[in-house]
């Protein structure tokens, strides 16, 4: 009997090669598209679960606190904490058993004859102790070696290829000059680990590659370091957190007392606290500013998660349309077996059993395609996914539950309806499809509200995304060229090179800086009239406000000919200036809490700038001001390229980077790229949802070329009568399709209301954003329609230019 089935059911997909195509492929694309985004989403949920005591580990991070104890508003928590956190804490608290500090900073390293600036992490030799890492080779810790350096796999390939890198020579520059390491350890670091790193150093060594870093070992006023503990087993987190306040008192009391003697501090605690993060929530805590990757926002993984369901379940949908538009052709078929004996129950088998076979066939090409497209996912995402991600019993239960899901639901309408008709209505044609039509046209309703959803969705983020790349940051960021110094040894390095660029009609413009845009800040913060400020510093040379164009809205720019300039002059932001409650604020002077260095205190405001964008759009602008470097201290110099000569100015730079710094590899990026590094993300969840709209409105297109089908083929003779009556093939075309362009209506009038809220709650990260009107709506509500309609046509104007004669025998 079931062979029997089998037979015939494929019999029927080789009669009807187009509606079995166009069934299979459809729920194909969509298992595909579910598959590769619910493995994206499951690499987000499940970052750090490869540390086998990933439960006892913590971050510590630091937050700051209102008077009554309460976190300050809209102030990010910092895991960047002083040198001595971590064995303080291990002498404070019997409950921390660990602790791991890591440092991050680039550096040039050297082997044989290559040469590159690498990312380097300095870590305490704890980290195999406490984290979970498969390295080689295992019989000792590579950083009890204070000459060990351990590599990644990836950096290892790089410089051995697939030679044997253990106890290879490798150097990094210290102070200017190379310092000899051995290989003493390779490491897979798996892509979902917070904790990344290319070259990994004994943390001591850092203070040979910073000299200056040596005096912060035991000072807690001096924060850039990252600190982890690991619990023991037995402790409890809780009870541990109730004694951080005396921990802040023991190590920031002279300061918070210094604070209420001058009457700025009215709370009874402290001003700030730590908190321990557990290890598998950091990657998803974006209130945190980032640490050694930078963290997601929860939100996208939801929303990625719901996409990929949508998605399904709009192949699902457009699969049971598509079983409902072909089964009312079918109706004399069942017929005729229940006249020639088939009882009910075989006919439900058989129409189940066809469902069953063709979802199985679109799991078994779902799954083809999925890994077919998950080289060009990867590249998408930035990410290294793979099936082993997610446990294969998990997979194989769901994946088969999709299937007979999908083929019962799907099989249902032919199944139960026509399995109980009458075998004389069947053969008569008395069968009346009405309640079914309005199923089908319901299930298109959702389809296409979804669709539109998705598509309002994909327009409020590209045109966020534009805002962002076009909006104004109060400079020029187009053609700078950012070229670090730090290799070159500061001191008269940026003189050397602009003496090497002179007269080079390529650059229009040289200046330096302490940090350009994009790639960090520095900040003090103190107290002025008991509010807690921090203002971000730039140090830079006299003439950085003109290479930047920037706006200068009262007052003077710096002058190299004043000595006083620089020790007693800065230049201010509009917000600085909003802070300290000044509206002519040229001429002031800093509150006499702001102490730069040993010798610039309450230094006066020459000049006023417009506010500038030095982080993401996400944040609004923070007070800020520039004051003028010594050429020692500038670490970063920015040249303004000539339009339309960018090749010639980056020639230029190289050439007089070789003169300068003669064996070093030359490392010069562009502004405008460091600024779009801060919206990547944004970028890269644009590109998924694009794709996925992409797929879902194909998808529910086949799902409407299904109920055009069923439409057509039930009003056969009525479009044979008008035709013979005169009706014109437009006319008959427009009759057919208008009730399409009804349902699509509908589903913009459902999925507009909804994409608008999940649109104000997506923009409402930015402090910066477009305003929400009515045209993005509008346009994927009338792409949709412009989408369906022909769609629609395609079946209408067939029908419309068929044989009368035939339409009047139809049947």
């Amino acid at each position: 009997m079931w062979s029997n089935y089998l037979k015939i059911a494929l019999r029927t997909l080789r009669k009807q090669k187009l509606y079995g195509f166009i069934n299979i492929s459809g729920l194909a694309l969509g298992i595909a598209c579910c598959l590769l985004l619910l493995l994206f989403v499951t690499d987000e949920v499940t970052f750090d679960r490869m540390h086998t005591e990933g439960d006892r580990i913590f971050r510590v991070s630091r937050i700051s606190l209102e008077p009554d104890g309460t976190p300050v508003p809209d102030r990010n928590a910092t895991p960047y904490l002083p040198i001595p956190v971590g064995p303080a804490l291990v002498d404070a608290f019997p409950e921390v058993e660990e602790y791991v500090r890591f440092k991050r900073s680039r550096l040039l390293v050297r082997q044989g004859e290559q040469t590159a600036e690498e990312p380097v992490l300095f870590a305490d030799p704890a980290l195999f102790d406490v984290f979970t890492f498969e390295i080689h080779p295992t019989e000792t810790n590579p950083l009890t070696r204070r000459d060990g350096v351990v590599l990644s796999e990836a950096t290892a390939r790089r410089y051995f290829g697939n030679a044997d890198p253990i106890g290879q020579p490798f150097e990094l520059r210290f102070e200017g000059a190379f310092e000899p390491f051995v290989v003493a350890g390779v490491v897979d670091v798996p892509s979902n680990s917070t904790v990344q790193f290319d070259v990994l150093v004994p943390f001591d060594r850092q203070f040979d590659a910073f000299p200056g870093t040596r005096g912060a070992i035991d000072r807690f006023n001096i924060s850039g370091h990252l600190t982890y503990v690991q619990l023991r087993e037995d402790a409890d987190i809780a009870s541990v957190e109730a004694k951080l306040p005396a921990f802040i008192e023991t190590h920031y009391g002279e300061s918070t007392n210094r604070m209420r003697e001058r009457g700025s501090w009215t709370g009874e605690g402290q001003p700030l606290t730590y908190y321990f993060q557990p290890l598998p929530a950091i990657h998803l805590e974006p209130n945190v500013y980032r640490g050694l990757t930078p963290p997601s926002n929860p939100l996208y993984a939801k929303i990625l998660a719901a996409i990929a369901l949508a998605v399904l379940l709009i192949a699902c949908i457009n699969f049971m349309t598509l079983a409902v538009g072909r089964s009312a052709r079918r109706s004399k078929e069942v017929g005729v077996r229940k006249t020639m004996g088939a009882k009910r129950g075989q006919l439900l088998g058989q129409f189940w059993g066809e469902a069953l076979l063709m979802s199985s066939l679109a799991l078994v090409l779902g799954l083809a395609l999925a890994a077919l497209f998950l080289p060009t996912f990867n590249t998408l995402t930035g990410k290294a996914l793979s099936f082993d991600i997610v446990p294969v019993p998990v997979v194989v239960a769901v994946l088969l539950g999709l299937v007979v899901l999908t083929g019962l639901v799907a099989g249902s309408y032919p199944a139960l309806l026509l399995s109980r008709l009458k075998p004389v209505d069947s053969l008569k044609d008395r069968v009346r499809l009405g309640g079914s039509h309005g199923f089908a046209r319901s299930l298109v309703v959702v389809q296409f509200a979804l669709s539109i959803f998705l598509l309002t969705g994909t327009f409020v983020l590209s045109a966020q995304l534009r805002y962002i790349q076009d909006r104004d940051l109060g400079y020029d960021r187009e053609h700078v060229a950012v070229v670090p110094l730090e290799e070159v040894g500061y001191g008269d390095a940026l003189a050397r090179f602009r003496t090497a660029l002179a007269g080079n009609t390529a650059i229009t413009n040289l200046t330096g800086t302490s940090i350009s845009f994009g790639r960090g800040t520095s900040s003090y913060g103190f107290q002025h009239e008991g509010e807690d400020m921090e203002i971000v510093v730039y140090g830079v040379e006299a003439d950085f406000v003109e290479t930047m164009e920037m706006n200068l809205l009262a007052g003077r720019d710096f002058d190299p000919r004043l000595a006083s300039d620089s020790t007693d002059a800065v230049i201010i932001n509009e917000a600085l200036a909003r802070a300290l409650g000044l509206a002519e604020p040229v001429g002031e002077r800093l509150p006499d809490g702001f102490q730069w260095g040993d010798e610039i205190q309450a230094p006066q405001i020459v000049g006023m700038v417009r506010d500038f964008n030095f982080r993401s759009l996400h944040e609004a602008v923070e007070p800020a001001l520039l004051m003028l470097y010594a050429p020692e201290d500038i670490e970063v110099a920015l040249a303004r390229l000539a339009p339309g000569r960018t090749r010639d100015g980056l020639d230029a730079l190289e050439a007089a980077w070789a003169e300068v710094a003669p064996g070093l590899p030359f490392d010069a990026k562009f502004m405008d790229d460091d600024l779009a590094a801060f919206y990547e993300n944004e970028a890269r969840w644009a590109q998924i949802v694009q794709w996925a709209t992409l797929f879902a409105l194909a998808v529910a297109c086949l799902g409407l070329f299904g109920l055009a089908s069923l439409t057509v083929a039930q009003r056969t003779k009525e479009i044979g009568v008008r035709k013979v009556l005169g009706a014109s093939a437009g006319s008959i075309a427009v009759l057919l399709a208008k009730g399409f362009a009804v349902l699509v209506g509908v589903a913009v009038l459902i999925a507009s209301p909804l994409a608008y809220l999940a649109s104000e709650r997506w923009l409402d990260a930015f402090a910066y954003r477009i305003n929400l009107g009515p045209s993005l709506f509008l346009l994927a509500g009338g792409l949709a329609l412009v989408v369906a309609l022909a769609t629609v046509g395609v079946q209408a104007l067939r029908a419309a230019t068929a044989d009368p004669v035939k339409a009047l025998r139809y049947e």
